[in-house]
């Protein structure tokens, strides 16, 4: 699950310029993060320290604070931009609530002591790490005895409809489109850990478009850039090749009322800390399959 193609400090710019339009843009990433939180419902834990990783202008961060008002929280961002719309959105704290801290940083080197906190949550921003599964093992990290690590991110199935028309146009347009996991690949990145109950599972949505302008606009509005992929050169939506994906684009993606459909594919994983070193019981015999 590497993303070794990702440059981290482009990231942080692209973010920081899309700070002031990310939530005028951010339907589907709201609905994803109300679909993570609600994976809290079925699990027992009261957590007094938590952690949101890529928070954003904060919308999760948010949901977090609602759920656990007496809890210790600390948004992080790699944008500075974004953490100051986060610290700007906070409700006035009352006297009851658990205090609100903001730090900025990479989430493959999270700058916090091993398990400072009992729940490390990410809302979509897995696929913007330079090395995923590095970010997964500082998750693990910085998780504390009997806490949770809560986790979403974008699956292969994501923006299909884009990345193939760019490969019809040119073979080597289709890597301007983040190369997502799929959801077995993320649950063979957990078992990685010295994590216990490991849980993945998906939700596969489509979003329609008038065109592709206003697809392309809205990309750009989450600081989705070409630039911040390693080896891309920017203005991956210049002229000639807008005028490409507004002849190719419909050709196979035109819906009947005449919009074009995207694709996004939500990935949803947890797991729960397990002592390192113990990653079979004692009584468990691992299974080695035939031909492995």
């Amino acid at each position: 699950m590497s993303s070794s193609h990702i440059h981290t400090q482009q990231v942080g710019r692209a973010f920081s310029g899309a700070s002031e339009t990310y939530d005028a843009h951010a339907v589907l990433q709201r609905e994803i993060a109300d679909r993570l939180l609600a994976h809290l419902d079925f699990i027992k834990i009261e957590p007094q320290r938590i952690l949101d990783i890529g928070c954003g202008t904060g919308y999760f961060t948010r949901l977090l604070r609602g759920r656990y008002k007496r809890a210790a929280l600390v948004a992080f961002d790699l944008s500075e931009s974004m953490l100051q719309h986060t610290r700007s959105a906070h409700a006035r704290r009352m006297p009851w609530h658990g205090r609100h801290h903001h730090a900025a940083g990479d989430a493959a080197q999270l700058p916090f002591k091993s398990g400072s906190f009992d729940l490390v949550c990410s809302n979509l921003a897995m696929q913007w790490v330079n090395d995923p599964q590095q970010m997964l093992a500082e998750m693990r990290r910085v998780l504390a005895p009997g806490g949770l690590m809560l986790f979403s991110t974008f699956g292969r199935r994501t923006l299909s409809e884009l990345r193939q028309t760019l490969a019809s146009i040119e073979t080597e347009r289709a890597g301007h489109v983040l190369p997502f996991p799929d959801v077995m690949s993320l649950g063979d990145a957990l078992m990685k850990l010295p994590v216990e109950l490991p849980v993945t599972d998906s939700d596969l949505f489509t979003l329609t478009y008038p065109d592709v302008m206003a697809l392309v606009r809205e990309l750009k509005g989450l600081g989705a850039s070409a630039s911040a992929i390693r080896g891309r050169r920017a203005g991956l939506y210049g002229r000639s090749l807008i005028r490409e994906l507004e002849q190719r684009y419909p050709e196979r993606y035109q819906m009947e009322d005449g919009r074009l459909s995207a694709t996004f594919e939500a990935l949803y994983g947890q797991a729960w800390y397990k002592e390192a070193g113990f990653e079979h019981g004692d009584h468990v015999i691992p299974i080695q399959l035939a031909g492995r």
